[in-house]
């Protein structure tokens, strides 16, 4: 044997034994940079990891699109293939985001896995889509029989992405509604039975108010909506409407009310607000109880003395 052929041997072996070596250490100093690599990755590849993600991550983009599209014979194929792509960089936004919406439909529970595993990520937290799109695929397409805690999930996934975006109200409509299913599902609030849809949505309203807070109730600090009180009042008064006589219905806008609209008037029988000197509701012509008017002639006040009688009404 040549020895220029052993020494090229010996040169090949020695650079594989040198290049295992530093891809161990590589990989202890990237575990030691990167938040749970070691827990995800299972192969030295040189601190190449991210590197090797992407290409995975292109190959994924060309298979999807050589199939039909997802069904059931290729859902736990994309699925592991997804999970190849996040076991070499767990933070790759685009594998949580676009590949977990890829399964919403053929393989609901493995979408909402890969998009809450993405929402909990520490280093995505200000991404609010892959926590939306989580809640969304868990309250729209996974079922009860699937998972008996998803809307408990879902509600979860809207609120973290409410936290983290609070321009968008419809993440808020989402929470609201998914927090009303429960209380529906549940069939009580505060210990009061509700049986439809716009009572237990009412419930969840109020909830969400006494959550986040306002000037005269501070909460935990949720966001809310904007027009939360006008919500809830709108939300009263759907609720009435839908079953007038049911008790449970009426004590709950009772609970509500008392701390709700201290200083407005509502209709007793519509919850429409009405104004000093009404003697009828004007939305729905119930007689209603007068207030804000003059003691001795009936002239709505505008201030301490009557405007029309010159009568102090602080004395009243």
């Amino acid at each position: 044997m040549k020895k220029s052929l052993i020494s090229h041997i010996v040169i090949m072996v020695v650079a594989a034994v040198l290049g295992a070596y530093l891809a161990t250490i590589l990989m202890k100093q990237q575990a030691d940079i990167t938040v749970d690599h070691e827990r995800f990755a299972n192969s030295a590849l040189g601190g190449f990891n991210k590197f090797a993600s992407d290409v995975q991550w292109m190959l994924f983009i060309n298979y999807c699109g050589g199939q039909s599209g997802v069904n059931d014979q290729n859902a736990d194929e994309i699925y592991r293939r997804l999970n190849a792509i996040l076991a070499n960089d767990p933070t790759h936004e685009m594998a949580y985001s676009l590949g977990g919406m890829s399964l919403s439909v053929a393989a609901p529970t493995k979408a909402a896995d890969i998009l809450m595993r993405g929402a909990y990520r520490e280093q995505l937290r200000n991404n609010w889509q892959i926590p939306f799109s989580a809640g969304f695929v868990l309250d729209r397409y996974v079922t009860d029989e699937e998972d008996p805690q998803r809307l408990r999930k879902a509600e979860e996934m809207f609120r973290l992405a409410a936290s983290r975006n609070t321009e968008m109200p419809y993440i808020l409509s989402a929470l609201v509604r998914t927090r009303a299913k429960r209380i529906a599902a549940r069939g009580t609030w505060s210990g009061i039975p509700v049986g439809d849809s716009k009572h237990a949505y009412l419930c969840a309203l109020y909830d969400e108010w006494r959550k986040g807070g306002t000037e005269d109730m501070p909460g935990n600090g949720d966001v809310v909506f904007a027009d939360i009180r006008g919500k809830i009042l709108e939300a009263a008064q759907a609720a009435k409407a839908s079953d007038p006589k049911n008790k449970h219905v009426l004590n709950t806008i009772d609970r509500v009310m008392k701390f709700m609209v201290d200083k407005q008037h509502l209709c007793d029988k519509c919850l429409s607000i009405y104004e000093a000197g009404d003697k009828f509701c004007s939305n729905c012509g119930n007689q209603v109880a007068v207030y804000g008017t003059c003691a001795k002639c009936g002239a709505v006040l505008k201030g301490r003395f009557c405007s029309a009688c010159g009568c102090d009404n602080s004395k009243k």
